[in-house]
């Protein structure tokens, strides 16, 4: 099944689920179903957005967007790591409410109605597992389940312990619980997003480590303003100026090819764009520095 179908079936999964959290928050007084299914509303968009990025990074590239769409699943799960910061202080703030104001809530309808939504959290979770780990836009939508489905791990457990004991205040205890799970995954998602929008290096990759393989291909004698940068999940982009010896157009294509080739079985870099050099630029960074008239190296 396609990553984009995937997302339809989930959401479909989620919005059935939310109207019946609704419902039953209302008929058993909990506003933990309430809050769980405000949650889940969340969710439902966090995963239609993603559905809208994958379609949007299937659209060409143009003569003004030379990289395409790639960058949109990018922008969506910024915002997803924002909504679930938003989400997680919601959480808070209800526990710091339930633990001043409990509230008697009619656990039957409660656990019933909790159960069958965790049944399709973790259905949605199932879907997604095995995507999450490759593309930062899928995992930002599996965050947004995995979060839901602790929500309502947290609620059962809550109406069972309020069942069994009459003590409400486990309420306050779990959802502070639930909120630290979703802040830790909200600020990692927030992070990496950003680091990718400044176009940082990505994380697993050592700079000095990549430079030193990138010498030792034969015929390479230095390296030097090196930029590496992730475009989307799964393409990554470098660009670099390679120092030879004074050799023909043809050699420095072969000596090209054979660094394109370490960079892709070793950092999975793929998109490569090297600058041969005979004689290094004095100022080591070769940009172009415009002057009145004109522009000069």
């Amino acid at each position: 099944m396609q990553r984009d179908n995937k997302l339809l079936l989930i959401l479909a999964f989620n919005t059935t689920l939310m109207i019946l959290e609704i419902v039953g928050g209302i008929l058993s007084n909990s506003l933990a179903l309430l809050s769980d299914a405000g949650h889940m509303l969340t969710d439902s968009l966090a995963v239609f957005l993603s559905y809208l990025a994958i379609r949007w990074g299937r659209r060409p590239a143009t003569h003004r967007r030379t990289f395409g769409y790639h960058r949109a699943e990018i922008l969506v799960a910024l915002a997803n790591g924002v909504a679930l910061l938003a989400v997680a202080g919601y959480i808070f703030y209800e526990a710091v409410l339930r633990f001043f104001h409990p509230q008697e809530v009619k656990t039957g309808i409660l656990l019933v109605v909790a159960t069958i939504g965790l049944a399709g959290n973790l259905f949605g979770l199932f879907i997604l597992k095995g995507e999450s780990h490759e593309n930062l836009n899928l995992r930002s939508a599996f965050l947004h389940i995995l979060a839901d489905a602790l929500s309502s791990v947290g609620v059962i457990i809550g109406g069972v312990i309020i069942r069994l004991t009459g003590w409400y205040l486990v309420d306050s205890l779990i959802g502070v619980l639930i909120g630290g799970i979703v802040l830790r995954g909200a600020v990692d998602l927030v992070f990496e997003s950003g680091e990718i929008l400044l176009e940082a290096a990505p994380r697993d990759i050592d700079m000095t480590e990549l430079k030193g393989e990138m010498e030792k291909v034969p015929g390479v004698r230095g390296v030097h303003d090196i930029h590496v940068w992730t475009i989307g999940s799964g393409r990554r982009a470098l660009s670099a100026h390679l120092m030879t010896d004074d050799i023909t157009t043809r050699e420095g294509q072969e000596i090209a090819c054979r660094v394109r080739a370490v960079l892709a079985e070793t950092f999975s870099i793929t998109h490569t764009t090297l600058e041969m050099e005979c004689d290094s630029c004095l100022s080591q960074s070769c940009e172009y520095v415009p002057k009145k008239g004109g522009l000069s190296v």
